[in-house]
């Protein structure tokens, strides 16, 4: 939907820009209709949580850098408006931001375009949809703010520069915030004084709002805090979608990202490229989570949408799924308990948080989180992880991140960078299924294929490289490979995981017989006209395994020499792997 929009946003554009010069007015100002919000049932907001106030700080013009001061489209007339919601006592609260995402404001033309400005009767009001949200945080202690970014995604006022409209309309809601909170001029309709601390900021992104906040955290201002807010203490990334923003360049602040299994709008789980992203970049040292949300779709997440726009064929995993009040409770739930890691001062609090989050190293990978099916992939901070092999590089194959050899034995190995490409482009690039699976975020991994029982795949660890005494798990991500003829059913993979240190003494742990990571992919694998033979209809995430070192009895682990995984479990099986590494 995104990238069609943008397709005949830009055809409409050379239209636009032979208009006449003038700068548009923005049409007068009326109460939205009562019938474009969806109300949220009373069982799903707690019975303390505080009202929702629609606010209106009022008509605004930002400029648009590129263009020319005689062209109609320099001086862009928004309007300032929202929701808000804040505690009734206490303070100063974190603020949260929320962003919604590229669904048309503006009523659209032939060409697709959403022509602005539009009047307040016309324009849908996508900022509504997380109406619940904003209660909720605030019944939990934080003043939230939904905010109309209609005007950053429309093409229909000449053609955007990504992110400066955003940047623009954000900082004069946080400065009337501001401004309101020290006791001056208060527009939003609700007790702000002492109430909102605006240099305790997260940012939260549905869709294109995703990496919207994620450029936005990362932006120098919002990074030096210099317009008087921020910086950022967290970004969280609802079925992302990844257009303008480059997702490889990792991220500044914590960064939690969740995947509507069932997405029918972005339906390739974009918002794992920034997961990757932060995976990837050699600068990242703030943690990162992406949860894999079994049944969820995409518009479910905004309250005022109606059906995803593409659907889900071919995805028996999607025949049901989940009621649009259920996901947006456990939205509700999660968004919580990723706050309560940023913000709360309980480090109790915050380890309770990080558990129900799937972040608890101490414990086994989760198959459900909040009461509903779903997996993670988890990236500890920088200096609580101690990295094995990723691979980012073919070379790691022969010589892994510690200095170590790699050894295959009875295995076949293939690298898989990261990104799209076919076997065209990338000459034996088979194993990596890149044309007919998909698996979110393109990443960076390597292909593991064994025939029969006792293969194995062997990481050296050099002599003072090995004292794991300090760190509570060894963890890796894996998937199983739906189309490869030696996954011989649909049971789950498994393994062993071997520790041998520096006298020789060698632990063996298994893989759980039910480890969510080494799941059969649901999908349906089903013949092409054209082009590849096959195609398989199911997504296939990368989610994350972890064992506890503690399990590995009778090895000294102050001087650990070699880590090996062995294939003995299955008589054979082919794997994408990646991220094998220690972490507390």
């Amino acid at each position: 939907m995104h990238c069609i929009r943008l397709a005949r946003a830009l055809i409409a554009f050379t239209i636009l820009a032979a208009a006449p010069s003038a700068c548009v007015p923005l049409p007068p100002a009326a109460p939205p209709p009562a019938t474009r919000m969806t109300a949220m049932p009373a069982e799903e907001v707690p019975p303390a949580s505080p009202k929702a106030v629609e606010y209106n700080l009022g008509e605004t013009t930002i400029t648009q850098a590129r263009f020319p001061e005689d062209s109609r489209f320099r001086n862009m007339p928004v309007r300032l408006n929202g929701l808000i919601a804040a505690p009734e006592t206490g303070g100063p609260h974190p603020v949260v931001v929320i962003f919604h995402g590229n669904h048309p404001g503006c009523p659209t033309d032939e060409m697709g375009v959403d022509r602005w400005p539009c009047t307040s009767e016309v324009e849908q009001p996508n900022y509504q949809g997380f109406e619940y949200l904003v209660r909720e945080l605030a019944a939990r202690g934080y003043v939230a703010l939904s905010i109309n970014i209609n005007a950053e995604n429309t093409f229909g006022f000449g053609e955007p520069v990504p992110g400066e409209r955003l940047q623009q309309i954000m900082d004069r809601h946080l400065q009337a915030l501001a401004a309101a909170a020290a006791g001056g001029p208060n527009e939003f309709g609700v007790e702000l004084t002492g109430r909102a601390d605006v240099n305790r900021l997260a940012l939260f992104g549905h869709s294109r709002g995703g990496e919207a906040a994620l450029v936005s955290a990362n932006s120098p201002e919002m990074l030096t805090a210099s317009q008087g807010y921020g910086p950022v203490a967290g970004v969280l990334l609802i079925a992302a979608a990844t257009v303008t923003a480059d997702p490889w360049s990792g991220s500044a602040v914590p960064l939690a990202t969740i995947l509507a299994a069932c997405d029918g709008d972005v339906t390739r789980q974009d918002g794992q490229f920034f997961y990757e992203g932060a995976r990837l970049s050699p600068q990242q040292s703030q943690w990162a989570t992406s949860v894999w949300l079994e049944r969820a779709n995409h518009n479910h997440f905004n309250q005022i949408l109606g059906h995803d726009p593409f659907g889900t064929p071919g995805r028996p995993d999607c025949d049901s799924i989940l009621e649009g009040e259920t996901q947006r409770r456990w939205l509700a739930d999660y968004a919580v308990d990723f706050l309560t890691t940023l913000f709360a001062q309980d480090p109790t609090a915050v380890r309770q948080a990080e558990a129900r989050m799937g972040m608890d190293v101490h414990a086994p990978a989760p198959d459900a989180l909040h009461a509903l099916p779903a997996r993670v992939a988890g990236l500890a901070p920088a200096s609580d992880r101690r990295t094995i092999f990723r691979p980012a590089t073919a070379e790691e194959f022969t010589s892994n991140l510690l200095g170590g050899s790699v050894t295959a034995d009875g295995v076949v190995t293939h690298f898989c960078p990261k990104g799209f490409y076919n076997p065209a482009m990338l000459p034996g690039s088979e194993p990596c299924r890149r044309t007919y699976v998909t698996i979110p975020g393109q990443p960076s991994h390597a292909v593991v294929s064994w025939d029969k029982p006792g293969a194995s795949l062997r990481f050296a660890v050099p002599k003072g490289a090995g004292d794991l005494s300090g760190y509570a798990a060894l963890s890796l991500r894996a998937a199983v490979d739906p189309v490869s003829a030696l996954n011989t059913d649909v049971k789950p993979q498994a393994f062993t995981v071997r520790l041998t240190d520096g006298r020789g003494n060698q632990a063996r742990v298994p893989t759980r017989p039910d480890e969510p990571a080494l799941t059969f992919p649901p999908g349906l694998v089903e013949p092409l006209a054209e082009g590849e033979s096959i195609f398989f209809t199911g997504i296939v995430p990368l989610t994350t395994i972890r064992l506890a070192l503690s399990d590995f009895a009778g090895v000294d682990l102050t001087d650990i020499r070699e880590v090996a995984l062995e294939f003995d479990q299955r008589p054979s099986g082919t794997l994408f792997m990646g991220d094998l590494e220690w972490v507390q």
